[in-house]
């Protein structure tokens, strides 16, 4: 059975790209408003964007009018706002058309005008457009904030503020980092660790070097894989191949193999395909023999990168090692295991 996606996939026309993106958005306001509004606030607050949103109703006791001429016993309040979304895939960011948005705001208490981009905006041209931007409030009087953001960026914002218990929620997440990263809209995914559960085939994905997937299952590109367990990652690998096997479980004979990722698996790799495929079936009852997705990594080299909350986590969890380690290049794997060791995780 083929993954059903949250979000569509059908172009690559950037009314898509803000379509997924405003439906990410509004399915986290429609669960929880309060938790949208530490999510915009978060992904709007950085060194270039200074935006403090107040979303949904807000209840007050004896607060009095303007003129002072009454205080009532309580009031509840709904602030106007208005957020005008602009998405660019290839950085081909145009000033003019933003202004041209700038007539969308009306009389809302708060207006903000959005830029999300695929990589970072340069300094130059936000200064420019921050400029541009309040020359137009001072003639029109009104008081439009611009933000610029990118994809990744609202994809780490949103992970900060999800439970691993909200497991629709994360898998609605990792769909859109899928869609992202088939649009090339996440630059960084060659840094990126996918950390996964393991605790049932751990000993096998270490003594083969591979781990295993139902087919149906999605995932965003990245170079590395982490073995979660016991609340903590407890290996990583450095990704080498992608590979989709069906095999008959009385011949052991390959009935299906194709790359998902990199070259076809060598006769060796092979091998190790149909031994976990057995031990698999025979230690946990599993058959994986028709319609999963093998993982082949250089090595899983152990580490303990600990997770140090309360929950596990569900399924899945996404590092990027760069920002994790404070790097700008990543070492070997073997060095990347030993740096983890010293970090922790919420």
């Amino acid at each position: 059975m083929s993954k059903i996606h949250y979000f569509q996939r059908d172009s690559q026309k950037e009314n898509v790209v803000t379509n997924n993106t405003l439906l990410l958005f509004s399915r986290l306001y429609n669960d929880s408003p309060s938790r949208f509004e530490d999510f915009i606030n978060s992904l709007l607050t950085n060194e270039n964007n200074r935006v403090n949103l107040e979303i949904g109703l807000r209840f007050r006791q004896q607060e009095g009018n303007k003129s002072g001429s009454s205080i009532p016993d309580g009031s509840i309040i709904q602030k106007g706002m208005k957020v005008l979304v602009e998405t660019k895939l290839y950085d081909n960011n145009d000033s003019d058309q933003l202004l041209r948005h700038l007539d969308g705001f009306e009389s809302e208490d708060t207006q903000v005008l959005l830029l999300v981009n695929a990589t970072e905006t340069m300094q130059k041209f936000n200064i420019k457009v921050h400029k541009l931007v309040d020359e137009f409030n001072e003639t029109n009087n009104k008081r439009i904030e611009f933000c610029s953001v990118t994809f990744k960026e609202v994809i780490d914002a949103l992970d900060d503020v999800l439970f691993e218990y909200d497991v629709e929620f994360n898998e609605m997440l990792d769909d859109y980092r899928e869609f992202c990263e088939g649009q090339d809209l996440l630059p960084r995914h060659k840094f990126m660790m996918r950390a996964i559960t393991s605790s049932g085939s751990f000993t096998q994905n270490m003594k083969h070097n591979i781990y295993y997937d139902a087919a149906s299952r999605g995932y965003a590109a990245h170079q590395y894989l982490g073995l979660y367990k016991d609340k903590s990652v407890k290996a990583v690998g450095r990704m080498k191949k992608v590979v989709l096997a069906n095999a008959d479980m009385k011949t052991r004979e390959f009935t299906k193999i194709e790359s998902k990722q990199g070259e076809l698996p060598t006769e060796e790799e092979k091998q190790h395909i149909l031994m976990i495929m057995d031990e698999a079936f025979i230690e946990n009852g599993w058959n994986v023999f028709n319609n999963h997705q093998f993982f082949i990594v250089d090595e899983f080299i152990p580490t303990d990168f600990k997770k140090i909350t309360k929950y596990p986590i569900q399924r899945t969890k996404f590092f990027d090692l760069g920002t994790e380690l404070g790097l700008d290049e990543l070492p070997n794997c073997i060095e990347i295991a030993a740096l983890l060791k010293e970090k922790t995780w919420e």
